[in-house]
């Protein structure tokens, strides 16, 4: 009878949780439902602002972001990562301008707000929308949704259809444009050499798998010698249907044709591209649109730029929001106001150069263009010390530490780190001497590290949680002169000798760009679950001096909130 009981009792258990599971599941559904009728029934209108307080005749900046989804990726920007840069914009002062404030400025000589910003996100994704909109109305911002034509009579899912964009285009805050009448490559070689001809989206998975590529309308079809296949005829016939096509749908399925088009490969047209296939393009691009942003690059259009060869910026997702900042300050000239995040983490540190946002376990230093930034922790006054934490940035440039730095700067010992690359350098009295010459880091993962000698170890759920660009697990310890240094726990330098006359001094943290086939100027450099220590000698005991790395306590609601989000993700991936 006993056992009878405990199976109905377990049998009743599992009720009870199949019961909260539905209803969990429920509410996140209801979610997801609320925030798609807030994207596609409109409950609001957009609030244009007053034009005949404007007084700008010199010009404005143009963004152009790829796709928003809930958490972001390598190609997609997170909601919240989009959020916190539209606020910043915001508190700038920036203000959106619309198609039409484009050609007045142009055409008829009409001002623009001080700071104006022209707005549009490209692709024409559907998550893009659902995570854009509510961001939108919150700041009373207008954007143009970019999207191919083809996609409007494919019923794919993740584009929107025509529906969905007239009811968006009705609520104020949205306008179209066009990135051109399908996403085709041509002329493509992958890494190994071999070529590809054309392909449509669909068919390249990723794009790191290539080597080259052109788009479709942008050059002659070639061969694998690169040798035209198609004569001049061939391929203005070519190019003149694609662009007759794409009238077509967008008149079928909008009722008129988009009036900013964001061509598919920037920077080409008048510069790069074949003269002949320029000519094709630029007769086609006249005749449909009102606007072209030809190029990518530069945010900033002055009254002097032509109507069909504007220039926009697109962001990256790893840019953080002081290198959007950074980036308009450098293209436009005018003074900016970048974010600090947790002010009491900032307080603790002096920057001398670049700008510093704290956010939550990560300090994220940017450099200026072309430049470095520097941080300096200012209680750190100490001849033997201890850094422990993750280190990581994009491949356009460097991270560095500083130890024992001098006030003017005129001694210290630096270790930087270039991806997968390590560089010690000690400064004596002005002079810069190397120590080390630029060696390559075996990039050993936890599983395989075996020499923990002195060495923090960490448990595999910290490792799983790296996500840094280039990230490496470092911990290096200064002491009688000696630095040793581990990487991702495993010992690459072993009581490396140090300059006797550089003494006691602060820590500092670098951000600097280098010299390389990069079109970003500008590099953001990452310290997170950091914990920097003055050890113990026979005069002090040994001291935190600082430390943002997430606490137990914290590392629990991450990770529930972790869950709750991998539940949304789900619902929106299934329904």
């Amino acid at each position: 009878m006993k056992q009878k009981n405990n199976e109905v009792l377990d049998y009743e258990m599992k009720n009870r949780r199949k019961v909260r599971r539905s209803i969990f599941q429920l509410a996140i559904l209801l979610i997801v439902v609320f925030l798609v009728f807030q994207t596609f029934v409109e409950m609001n209108r957009y609030d244009a602002t007053d034009s005949k307080e404007w007084k700008n005749k010199k010009g404005f900046i143009a963004l152009s972001y790829p796709g928003v989804s809930r958490d972001g990726s390598d190609s997609l920007f997170a909601k919240k990562q989009l959020q916190q840069q539209l606020q910043a914009l915001t508190d700038q002062g920036f203000v959106t301008i619309s198609q039409q404030d484009v050609l007045d400025f142009y055409k008829k000589k009409k001002p623009l707000p001080e700071k104006a910003l022209f707005l549009a996100f490209e692709d024409g994704r559907t998550d893009t929308s659902v995570f854009v909109n509510p961001l939108l109305k919150k700041y009373n911002y207008k954007a143009t949704l970019l999207s191919f034509a083809n996609k409007l009579n494919e019923k794919d899912k993740r584009f929107l259809q025509p529906s969905h964009l007239k009811q968006m285009q009705k609520s104020g805050f949205w306008e179209l444009g066009s990135n051109g009448n399908r996403l085709t490559y041509i002329n493509i070689f992958n890494k190994a050499g071999t070529f590809l001809n054309i392909r449509n989206d669909e068919e390249v998975l990723s794009k790191d798998e290539i080597d080259s590529y052109n788009h479709f309308s942008m050059d002659f079809i070639r061969d694998q010698y690169l040798i035209p296949s198609e004569n001049r005829v061939e391929m203005e016939r070519r190019i003149t249907k694609d662009y007759e096509e794409m009238r077509q749908t967008y008149q079928k399925q909008l009722g008129s044709t988009p009036g900013v088009y964001m061509i598919m490969h920037a920077n080409g047209l008048y510069n790069t591209a074949n003269n002949l296939v320029t000519e094709v393009n630029d007769k086609e691009i006249r005749k449909t649109f009102d606007m072209h942003f030809n190029q990518e690059g530069d945010a900033y259009n002055t009254k002097d730029n032509e109507l069909y060869n504007l220039t926009r910026v697109q962001p990256v997702p790893s840019w953080s929001t002081n290198h959007l900042l950074m980036k308009i300050q450098k293209d436009t000239n005018q003074k900016v106001e970048f974010v600090k995040g947790n002010e009491k983490q900032a307080k603790q540190w002096k920057e001398i150069e670049g700008a510093a946002e704290f956010n939550e376990n990560t300090i994220t230093l940017t450099s200026k263009a072309r430049k470095q930034g520097k941080l300096i922790l200012t209680e750190s006054n100490d001849k033997d010390i201890q850094f422990t934490g993750k280190v990581g940035g994009d491949v356009e440039g460097q991270q560095s530490i500083f130890l024992r730095r001098s006030d003017n700067g005129d001694g210290y010992v630096k270790i930087a780190f270039e991806n997968d690359q390590i560089i010690i350098e000690e400064k004596v009295e002005g002079h810069l001497n190397e120590l080390l010459d630029t060696q390559s880091i075996e990039i050993i993962n936890h599983a395989q590290a075996t020499d923990s000698d002195e060495s923090t170890s960490r448990n595999e759920n910290e490792v799983q949680q790296e996500k840094l660009p280039n990230e490496k697990y470092i911990e290096m310890k200064l002491q009688d002169n000696k630095l040793s240094i581990w990487i991702n726990d495993k010992k690459v330098i072993n009581k490396l000798a140090i300059n006797p006359d550089i003494q006691a001094g602060k820590l500092a943290l670098g951000s600097t760009w280098i010299t390389g086939d990069f079109n970003d100027p500008i590099h953001d450099a990452h310290f997170s679950d950091i914990t920097i220590t003055s050890l113990a000698n026979k005069d002090v005991a040994q001291t935190t001096l600082f430390t943002n790395e997430i606490q137990k306590p914290q590392q629990v609601m991450y990770t529930f909130v972790g869950s709750i989000k991998s539940a949304m993700n789900w619902v929106v991936d299934n329904f």
